[in-house]
């Protein structure tokens, strides 16, 4: 591949990505984890439990509080001026 084509690729993804911050890169890991802990906590109580936590356990530690915590922090973490 040429360098000019190589150039005009890297422009595109570049182009591409320029909205995503590392703030809004953080901030929807955290959205995107806080999803997956209330999904594990929801099969949990449906009787699926991949984590040797007794459901006590599970309710306090990774329950839907802490989903919702992980959330917060990731709305807390999002950038405050979004460049759309």
């Amino acid at each position: 591949m040429s360098s000019i084509r190589r150039r005009a690729k890297k422009s595109a993804v570049d182009k591409q990505l320029s909205n995503w911050t590392k703030r809004r890169v953080i901030s929807w890991t955290l959205f995107a984890l806080a999803g997956i802990v209330a999904v594990q906590h929801l099969l949990a109580h449906a009787g699926f439990r991949p984590i040797p936590i007794s459901m006590g356990g599970q309710d306090i530690l990774l329950g839907y509080p802490m989903a919702i915590g992980i959330a917060v922090v990731g709305g807390i973490a999002m950038d405050p001026n979004p460049r759309i």
